[in-house]
């Protein structure tokens, strides 16, 4: 692919990096001299030396050009104007990320008709998703989040004697909002039908709403015991956001917040959360509080030695589970070496994102399964689709795939029946398998490349 890549953060920097050892030709985009001849210096890219968001250096950049433009520079403001004019001057794909999403999320359709961006990407909405999904981490296999955390992905793996072992798909009896999607057999991945049975150490990928995989995992024999509270330090856009998913999952949250104003506007904005202003660093405080009884200590802040900081002192009062939230990704290695169970990257978050895109050639892939056996695409069904009014088991998907959830644009999510009519605007979460992608995104009207 003819990648071009503006802004050389940690983001950009490691995107160059990868792409153009996997063979893209990528092109890159910086108004920071020593950026650009590090990177020039050190990788086979073409560097072009400018502000992103003007048409004359998009010009000089060749943007009409490309298959696939990255806006990823720390500058919001500069990565919109980014994606607007690249995708006026000719660019076929466009992944705008954004720091602050919270006007697009209160009018997305005007931004994504207006700014003509792709795919939207959001350091704290990945970082705040991951961290929750850490925290709510039990004996599944593997979770992910898709549809802003509406909708989940999770791995079983079935073991001797369980419940549902030897059992057909068919005869099981699974919760109301959920599907059993696919089964990882031997490394083969495989789209079931109700006759299939179940096996020993087959591993069930299930969709559907986070509360009905619990109930599912309860019935599976999987569940630890749940997380019950939380402590978490910061004032970030990700503290407010982990706080309130939490919150839906009925976990008690306290929040250390270290400036004032801070801290009064999160105490107005968290109902039933208790914020606390003080430093996390202060041993007397967490042990007065009792942070040590904690099952798990999130540090969240904007810097990342405290996050350290705060974390290490937190397990040493005794907190089961600590997460820290990195900034610089070259961190994240070390900080597990320093005794934090877990680090998490939003620069590297983002980053893979789009590696998984870019590796996919389908700006619809949101997950691969298994190397890239299966893919799970995010499908928005347009205006003027031919699959509006249709029944699901009447719109023609192929066998080896499976519509898993529906978003509608009232905000409300759908686990699917056959009976269920497609309307205009549904984005469809679909678990498919690698041979039928093709078939599956050229029925909803999406170009693969």
């Amino acid at each position: 692919m003819n990648i071009l890549i503006v802004g050389l953060g940690e983001v950009g920097s490691y995107l160059a990096k990868v792409l153009s050892t996997e063979g893209h030709s990528i092109t890159v985009v910086d108004p920071d001299r020593d950026r650009i001849r590090r990177v020039a210096d050190l990788l086979d890219v073409r560097a072009v030396h400018g502000d992103g968001s003007r048409p004359d250096v998009l010009d000089r950049a060749e943007a009409h050009s490309a298959d696939l433009l990255l806006a990823v520079a720390n500058d919001d403001k500069v990565n919109m104007l980014t994606t607007l004019f690249g995708k006026r001057m000719g660019a076929k794909k466009t992944v705008l990320r954004l720091h602050d999403t919270s006007a697009v999320r209160r009018s997305r359709t005007f931004f994504r008709k207006n700014l003509h961006y792709d795919l939207l990407l959001s350091l704290d909405d990945l970082a705040a998703e991951e961290i929750v999904k850490i925290v709510r981490q039990s004996k599944a296999i593997g979770v992910e989040n898709f549809a802003e955390g509406k909708v989940q992905m999770r791995r079983f793996k079935l073991a001797a004697g369980g419940p549902f072992t030897g059992q057909l798909v068919k005869d099981i009896k699974i919760p109301s909002g959920m599907l059993i999607t696919a089964i990882d057999r031997d490394h083969e991945v495989i789209v079931p039908g109700g006759d299939d049975d179940l096996r020993v150490d087959d591993e069930l990928f299930v969709l559907g709403e986070p509360k009905a995989i619990a109930s599912f995992e309860k019935k599976i024999g999987g569940k630890k015991a749940p997380t019950r509270n939380v402590v978490i330090y910061g004032a970030a856009g990700i503290a407010q956001q982990v706080s309130q998913a939490l919150q839906r999952e009925h976990v008690g949250v306290r929040v250390i917040v270290e400036n004032r104003h801070e801290a009064e506007r999160l105490s107005e904005v968290l109902k039933g959360v208790v914020v606390l202003h003080a430093e996390a660093t202060d041993l007397n405080f967490l042990q007065e509080e009792h942070v040590g009884d904690a099952d798990a200590f999130l540090g969240v802040s904007n810097e990342d030695e405290r996050n350290l900081m705060s974390c290490q002192l937190a397990r040493t009062l005794g907190v089961k589970r600590t997460v820290a939230l990195v900034h610089k990704p070259d961190y994240v290695s070390l900080y597990q070496q320093l005794g934090i169970d877990t680090a998490v990257s939003p620069r590297l978050l983002c980053a893979n994102r789009i590696l998984a895109f870019v590796r996919s050639r389908s700006i619809s892939t949101i997950a691969t399964i298994e190397e890239g056996q299966a893919e799970v695409l995010e499908l928005e069904i347009g205006a003027g689709s031919t699959l509006i009014g249709k029944a699901l088991k009447a719109a023609g998907f192929p066998r080896g795939c499976v519509v898993a959830a529906i978003t509608r644009d009232d905000g409300n999510v759908v686990i699917p029946r056959g009976d269920d009519v497609i309307k205009p605007m549904d984005r469809m979460v679909i678990f498919a398998l690698q041979a039928v992608v093709d078939d599956v995104l050229q029925l909803a009207g999406v170009d693969r490349e």
